[in-house]
């Protein structure tokens, strides 16, 4: 009624003949976003330097992963934050910080919620054994940039 940015919708879902549903993001959690485009014109975000994919009963059984939910390594930078921890494709990391860590969404909001050059704690499993390391956080790679 003020007419105050209260949040921004992100999806819309519509289908023909439905009233359709959106999703939004609050303005809180948008502003950091908006006022890194505005003084730089990119978005800074830290990253592992790695690809997930998320660790189901299905995945577990095809892959003979000893848990059924984390996110599975697919891909790494070389010399990135996890290839320097000693982390390797076919990995499963399950928590970060203690945070439990089950689907890539979760991942993705932990290592967003996290600092450029911030070490975290990493719990993983490799075949039947499970590990901790600490990889320190760098920038994400943007695709705008070259």
């Amino acid at each position: 009624m003020a007419g105050e940015v209260i949040g921004i919708t992100s999806v819309k879902v519509a289908e023909v003949g439905v009233e359709g549903m959106g999703y939004a993001i609050s303005s809180n959690e948008a502003m950091p976003v908006i006022e890194q485009l505005i003084e730089m014109g990119y978005v800074l975000r830290p990253s592992l330097g790695i690809s997930t994919a998320t660790v189901d009963r299905r995945i577990a059984v095809i892959y003979r992963l000893p848990v059924t939910s984390g996110v599975l390594v697919t891909e790494m930078l070389v010399n990135g934050p996890a290839d320097k921890a000693g982390l390797e494709p076919g990995d499963v990391i399950t928590s970060i910080d203690g945070m439990e860590i089950r689907s890539t969404n979760e991942f993705t909001q932990v290592i967003i919620s996290k600092e450029i050059s911030q070490t975290v704690e990493i719990t993983y499993w490799r075949g039947k054994d499970k590990f901790e390391t600490q990889a320190t956080l760098l920038e994400a790679p943007s695709p705008n940039l070259n």
